[in-house]
């Protein structure tokens, strides 16, 4: 057995504690009181420290005894020097000696033992043990008033052993007081770039190369990669490496190149209106110089308005930008031929494969692409995949794959509350537009928040100036905030998570306010990109990645996890591939637009194996047929002309029996596309007013069961300001009289509210005053790009409707259907 003694001396006692085998709990505890005596100090009287009413003494000789049996005799730093030499002086006399030690002062308070040194933890200016340093941790996590989780305390405690300083560690619990040393999660350093890629050495057209060295005299790393694997030899590429690497120029490079060498043209596909919109503008900027005509398909735009951008739509132009949906369109439409000779196809944000409503089309698409021009060198764009070996196989592409951001950065998991997200947010941004890269650009921000409506109130909360960003605004408003931004002008867009991850915004700081996108959480996927938009290379030396979870909130009732547990998943996580993957009416949707493309079922096979969607095409065939969408003889397969129709219009085969089966009943056509999809993304203006009234939680959103609930109330009504009554009971007496047994949950209100926006239109109101009409009888407000996209889908269904009614000869539906197509289009 090997016993020690500790000591530490207070102003009128010495405490001492029996350890035995080291044991962070002592045998006991006693209190030892020092007397002078003839020999010198002697022990006189020692209490045992036992908590007991009674007290207990060990005998002054059996104490002796003690400490001469004692293997070490220690004297802890720090405590009263007069009593710590009267200790040392009785020792002496005994012919003892004691080891000068550091000791755990919290662990002694609490009657344990355990030695700290230069390895232990920092707190209030002193040092304590790991274990006590835990303990004040997880008083300052239940104090905080909060309920944080089990991965949050975890994660906690992983800053606690990183940091070695408990101070540092509770104030991320309070982060009014802003340090980055504190908040700092990680830094995702940088990689010194390798041997480069000359741009004077590569084979490209004179003044082509004249135009890429004016920006650069070499490649970035990425770039020399694909140009080392065959870009400029034709080779088909998947490129995977992070935002602002450098990825869109490997299209570019192969697009260009390929079009001066007379090989065809280049399409450049994007998943979104405002991305395909900004890349047309800088395409054009930049190669109209090599004499090259731009043009862009995003879909029809189909309502005329004087605050539209005019663009160069044809299909004939060198360079053609567009979305999926665009360019898809025109094969869905059997206009293949249009597009000519295809000598280049890139595909941008290609792991959109794998998003669940989009997908299937990205996956047609691309086959139908494949398959209409197999000369066509094919470039695959991606920051974010899961498994780039398996997509590469796939798409008979070679897998391009650069690992290293262009600019370092710096995570940071700052744990706040909702009435403090805006002054941090603003604190934030002020102090990153404040500071300027060596390249001399300022700092800027990019928030991103889970909802349209937090965009626009989270905007106005900020003390620095903001815009909101989102697709609810119309493509004038995006437009302004895109040049504001990239002239540095603003500093901060604040932006949900569904538009912004691929727009290019040239932020060196992004910011998290919610994790979510709507009420799920984002995908680490999505955050990958989305962090990616902090720091560029032309403009940054530094990212700045910010997520401010709130500890133990969730969206749903459904979510175990809590926000700041999601935070630290993300940071910590990997990606999952979800794989591609769609139902049965998406693979009618896809068989059909491929047959307008090809009429050889050997052809169609051929498309089908080239998409990773798997599926039974000769069932899938026959049930077409069943359908009279297809007509097959042999080998040969064509569209009928209600095929035709649904093919071309995007339309899943349960929307177009919806049409069919009105057209034959003879509806009204703009009943018929008001039941196919109502106008949902209307808002009550006083939603907040309705709710303080009625001291209730009141939806902003109209057609929300609990909205719904409180308009439908008459008492309810009757609490409202005399102003706001009149609107709500303006908004009931034309919406809410039906007498259906459901009312109001039976879809009539959200079908006559889509009636009245169409209505309107016909009035000839563009989407400001349609609003503005709203607004005044109804107190409901809408965004503008939410407006014309509703129009827009409602001019594409009136096409579907007169054309199905003309397939089945009922000339009057198509009639009324062709002259509100006019009327809405404008």
């Amino acid at each position: 057995m090997t016993l020690w003694v500790l000591s530490y001396a207070e102003k009128s006692k010495i405490i001492v504690m029996a350890i035995k085998d080291r044991m962070k709990q002592p045998l006991y505890v006693a209190e030892l009181h020092v007397k002078e005596s003839y020999k010198g100090p002697r022990p006189h009287k020692i209490r045992l420290l036992t908590g007991k009413k009674k007290d207990e003494f060990i005998p002054p000789q059996q104490f002796i005894e003690l400490l001469r049996s004692a293997n070490r005799i220690m004297l802890a730093e720090g405590g009263d020097s007069s009593n710590e030499i009267a200790f040392l002086e009785m020792l002496k006399g005994f012919q003892l000696d004691a080891d000068r030690v550091k000791i755990c002062k919290h662990c002694w308070i609490n009657k344990r033992f355990n030695f700290v040194n230069n390895k232990s933890i920092k707190y209030n200016n002193e040092l304590i043990c790991w274990e006590c340093a835990k303990e004040e941790l997880l008083r300052a996590v239940r104090s905080a008033g909060v309920n944080y989780g089990e991965k949050s305390v975890d994660f906690l405690e992983q800053v606690l052993s990183k940091t070695r300083d408990l101070d540092r560690t509770v104030r991320m619990l309070t982060p009014e007081r802003l340090d980055p040393e504190f908040t700092r999660y990680d830094t995702i350093r940088t990689k010194p770039a390798e041997a480069t890629v000359r741009i004077k050495n590569l084979p490209l057209a004179k003044k082509f190369k004249e135009m890429l060295l004016q920006k650069s005299e070499t490649l970035l790393p990425v770039q020399a990669l694909s140009i080392e694997a065959g870009l400029l030899e034709g080779k088909n590429q998947f490129v995977v490496s992070a935002t602002a690497t450098g990825k869109t120029l490997i299209g570019e490079m192969a697009g260009v190149q390929n079009l001066l060498d007379k090989k065809g043209k280049m399409l450049y596909l994007v998943p979104l209106v405002a991305l395909a919109n900004q890349k047309y503008d800088q395409f054009k900027e930049r190669y109209s110089k090599l004499g090259l005509t731009v043009s862009i398909k995003i879909g029809a735009i189909l309502i005329k308005t004087s605050q539209r951008v005019k663009m160069q739509t044809s299909p004939g132009a060198d360079i053609i930008v567009g979305t999926y949906e665009g360019i898809d369109h025109m094969l869905r439409s059997g206009n293949t031929d249009f597009l000519g000779k295809i000598g280049t196809v890139v595909v941008d944000e290609v792991h959109m494969l794998e998003d669940q409503e989009r997908g299937h089309r990205v996956d047609g698409l691309i086959g139908r692409l494949r398959y209409a021009a197999p000369e066509a060198q094919f470039i695959y764009l991606s920051a974010t995949v899961a498994t780039p070996e398996a997509y590469a196989k796939k798409l008979g592409a070679q897998l391009v794959r650069y690992e290293h951001r262009p600019v370092p950065i710096d995570r940071h998991l700052l744990f706040s509350q909702e009435n403090e997200k805006a002054k941090l947010i603003s604190q934030l941004a002020k102090e990153e537009y404040s500071t300027f890269s060596s390249k001399k650009h300022r700092g800027q921000t990019i928030v991103f928040t889970n909802s349209r409506r937090n965009c626009h109130k989270l905007a106005g909360a900020l003390s620095i100036r903001a815009a909101p960003y989102h697709a609810g605004l119309s493509q004038y408003e995006r437009r302004k905030v895109e040049t504001l931004f990239a002239k540095g002008e603003l500093p901060v867009v604040v932006t949900t998570a569904a538009l912004a991850a691929g727009v290019d915004f040239p932020a060196s700081q992004v910011i998290f306010e919610s994790l979510a996108m709507g009420i799920d959480w984002i995908s680490v996927q999505d955050f990958l990109q989305m962090s990616g938009r902090a720091g560029r290379p032309d403009y940054h030396d530094r990212g700045i990645v910010v997520l401010m979870p709130v500890p133990g909130k969730s969206y749903t009732s459904s979510q175990s996890d809590t926000e700041e547990e999601v935070a630290i998943k993300l940071l910590q996580g990997e990606m999952l591939s979800i794989g591609v993957e769609y139902g049965e009416s998406e693979q009618l949707e896809e068989i059909l637009a491929s047959i307008a493309v090809t009429s050889s079922v050997q052809d169609l096979r051929l498309i089908h194996n080239l998409m990773f969607g798997s599926f039974d095409l000769d069932k899938q065939i026959s049930r077409l047929q069943s359908y009279r969408f297809v007509e097959r003889k042999g080998n040969k397969i064509t569209l009928t002309r209600f095929g035709k129709i649904v093919a071309a219009h995007f339309l899943p085969v349960s929307k177009a029996f919806l049409i069919r089966d009105a057209v034959l009943e003879e509806n009204d056509p703009l009943k018929i596309v008001t039941n196919l999809e109502f106008f949902d993304a209307a808002y009550f203006k006083y939603s907040n007013q309705i709710g303080s009234s009625l001291h209730v939680n009141m939806p902003s959103r109209v057609f929300q069961g609990a909205t719904l609930d409180i308009v439908f109330d008459g008492e309810s009504l009757s609490q409202l300001d005399a102003k706001i009554r009149e609107l709500m009971l303006n908004f009931a007496s034309d919406f809410l009289t039906c007498v259906c047994k459901d009312s109001p949950y039976c879809g009539c209100a959200e079908q006559k509210f889509s009636e009245k926006i169409i209505r309107l239109r016909t009035e000839e109101l563009d989407p400001t005053n349609i609003i503005k009409k709203l607004e005044d009888k109804y107190g409901i407000s809408a965004y503008q790009g939410d407006v014309f996209g509703y129009l827009d889908n409602a001019v594409r269904n009136l096409d579907a409707v007169e054309l199905i009614a003309k397939v089945h000869s009922k000339k009057g539906v198509a009639e009324e259907a062709k002259k509100l197509k006019k009327k809405v289009q404008g």
